[in-house]
């Protein structure tokens, strides 16, 4: 290893420092995407304001929701980010933590690799920029084709309308608050914020029907009694 270094050039060097340390980064979060570590148990929401629901997506592992759950519904808004596209903006994805660290590791050993095989210094710098771009464009691609892919298997809250659940959270009268149900929402059981136009709040553990969606995201519930059972 030692002769390796001393037998490079001092722009080799250069190279050399910007490609090893990227590529151990790289290292890292494969290693840590492969235990769980990169997205927050595995499932790729994050919680970043304690609120206990998740924000949205976190792909890229720079720790910032790609989809933030804006407005606390426990769904990603994709919008938010994407303005309306549902996820399909590719500079949505092109500066991130994951697609810098790529670009500075192809950029390294490609132009060391062009370097050592004797080039000039100038067809280096270009291979490596070039190569690198395209790892940096590659990963965006690839981020844009997993959010596709999680905005497909997002839990829509309107596919609850008709279906009965049972209240979480003490939810309050006339929508003077929120609170909580658990209903089984595509196949899955999904906890999601819920108002009520009930005169009476309704505590926990009650069965309830959900028979609309508000502006906000929030399930709209009465009592399941209250529609005759």
């Amino acid at each position: 290893m030692n002769h390796w270094w001393l037998s490079l050039t001092a722009l080799e060097r250069i190279y050399a420092c910007i490609a090893i340390p990227a590529t151990l980064l790289m290292v890292i979060q494969l290693v840590m995407s492969l235990l769980g570590l990169g997205d927050h148990d595995g499932d790729g929401d994050l919680d970043t304001d304690g609120d206990g629901i998740p924000d949205g997506p976190d792909l890229d592992g720079d720790g910032i929701p790609d989809f933030p759950d804006a407005d606390g519904d426990g769904v990603p808004d994709h919008d938010v980010h994407t303005g309306g596209d549902g996820g399909d903006s590719l500079s949505l994805h092109l500066f991130t933590l994951r697609g810098i660290i790529n670009f500075f590791a192809v950029y390294g050993w490609a132009a060391l690799a062009v370097s050592r095989a004797g080039h000039p210094w100038i067809a280096a710098i270009l291979t490596g920029l070039l190569l690198g771009t395209a790892a940096l464009v590659g990963t965006a691609v690839v981020m844009r084709l997993f959010l596709r892919l999680q905005a497909d298997g997002t839990v829509d809250p309107l596919n609850a309308v008709g279906l009965t659940g049972e209240a979480y959270l003490r939810i309050p009268e006339k929508r003077q608050g929120r609170g909580k149900v658990n209903v089984v929402i595509q196949g899955s059981l999904t906890e999601c914020n819920a108002v009520t136009d009930g005169e009476e709040p309704i505590p926990t553990g009650t069965p309830v029907t959900v028979i609309g969606v508000s502006r906000e995201g929030e399930l709209i519930v009465m009592k399941k009694t209250e529609r005759g059972g």
